[in-house]
């Protein structure tokens, strides 16, 4: 006799980009265990860059899709290091409400024995509508719950709607999941799910670099102030000027309001003289090969960053990584040993960890074998599976 699987709705609203909550559902309804476990539906926008690949994908094409979008007044609004105006804040709190009915529909069509939402903007709505109809509610947490990156408003009203609507909270890191607890949401309802990679799709390929060609250091994520590519190329300005060996690459882009920082960066490699040792490269589908393109990876971040999937990207393809000491990267680098830390925005420090990885022999090689074992035992998809599976089952039992 078949068991039933569990009707499971994911919920995301994002319709221009393929960002790291995105990124996450798409590999997670990949996996073996998801078919197995569960009856995937997915609510998104229609003709996003996440509806395009789960159509297109060969493990995701049989889901079911659902429309769900918010209005340009929400869908078009950054809350994230941004402060808001009360206009704002009235005409999205109203397209919530809105949307809130939307996905009720929805529901009521699907009957999901359990909605994970996705996105912060997702959780407002989806929970409110899942508890309307009495469903549970998962809220898939991958940003910090702080005045770091939230105005205090956004806060108070997260803090409302998670006690009142969100059955459980799977914060990526145990540190996103310390800032929910400390603002105030109980901790019984908050489970720790850290995220994880495929590791088949995580292999260096291609021909190995030339022996004593110069080392190439990357940074990779979404050009925006708090990433840290500012900090990036103070570093680089510093080592060049040291006059060691080196060439330095920023992979990745800026969203429209962040193409002011963005003239910035180029400006200050112009202004500096720095254009033969430094360059742009734009997001690739394959992020395996742009990161196997660098000798060491800079995880520069400003503010503590939520988890760090870059991170263990760059672990899985073989390339030593250096992190900044806070926020949940500390949870994936054990410094010395498969990674090294660095102070946050301290440049003196990251030129020492760089230093030791070029000049001390065998630490590089020690740090990656170190960093791929890491990332197989405790940072797999398959892994993220299980943990959601058991967390979907305690809730719906």
């Amino acid at each position: 006799m078949s068991v039933r699987r569990n009707r499971i709705l994911f919920v995301d609203h994002v319709s221009k980009v393929l960002g790291g909550a995105e990124v996450n559902i798409l590999e997670l309804l990949a996996t073996p265990a998801a078919a197995k476990n569960w009856e995937c539906h997915v609510a998104c926008a229609p003709g996003s860059p996440l509806e395009t690949a789960l159509r297109n994908g060969t493990e995701t094409s049989g889901l079911s899709l659902h429309t769900h979008q918010f209005a340009p007044v929400l869908n078009e609004l950054r809350i994230v290091g941004r402060g808001l105006q009360l206009g704002a804040k009235l005409r999205g709190w109203q397209e919530v409400r809105r949307a809130t009915n939307r996905l009720k529909a929805v529901l009521e069509q699907v009957r999901p024995d359990a909605v994970i939402s996705c996105t912060n903007k997702d959780h407002f709505a989806a929970g409110a509508a899942a508890h309307a109809l009495g469903i549970p509610s998962i809220w898939w947490n991958n940003d910090i719950l702080s005045g770091d990156f939230f105005p205090l408003p956004v806060r108070i009203a997260f803090r409302l709607r998670a006690r009142r609507f969100a059955t459980r909270l799977a914060p990526v890191s145990e540190f996103c999941r310390s800032a929910l607890i400390r603002a105030g949401i109980p901790a019984d309802r908050c489970v720790t799910v850290h995220n994880g990679i495929p590791m088949s799709r995580y292999r260096r390929t291609g021909p190995p670099r030339e022996p004593g060609s110069d080392p190439v250091f990357g940074i990779a994520g979404r050009i925006t102030p708090w990433k840290g590519q500012q900090l990036f190329l103070d570093i680089a300005d510093d080592w060049i000027r040291s006059g060691r060996p080196g060439n330095f690459v920023l992979l990745g882009r800026a969203f429209n309001e962040d193409a002011s920082f963005d003239t910035s960066l180029r400006e200050f490699i112009r202004s500096r003289g720095l254009e033969p040792r430094i360059r742009f490269l734009e997001f690739q589908s394959d992020m395996a090969s742009a990161l196997a393109s660098m000798d060491v990876l800079l995880h520069c971040s400003t503010r503590p960053e939520p988890f760090g999937r870059v991170l263990i990207e760059a672990m899985a393809v073989g390339v030593p990584v250096i992190g900044a000491r806070d926020g949940g990267v500390p949870e994936i680098i054990n410094d010395g040993e498969n990674g090294l830390l660095a102070a946050t925005g301290d440049v003196g420090s990251y030129r020492a960890a760089m230093h030791r990885l070029v000049s001390e022999p065998g630490l590089a090689e020690r740090v990656v074998a170190a960093g791929r074992e890491t990332v197989a035992r405790r940072f797999t998809v398959d892994r993220v599976a299980a943990d959601f599976a058991r967390l979907v089952d305690s809730v719906v039992a």
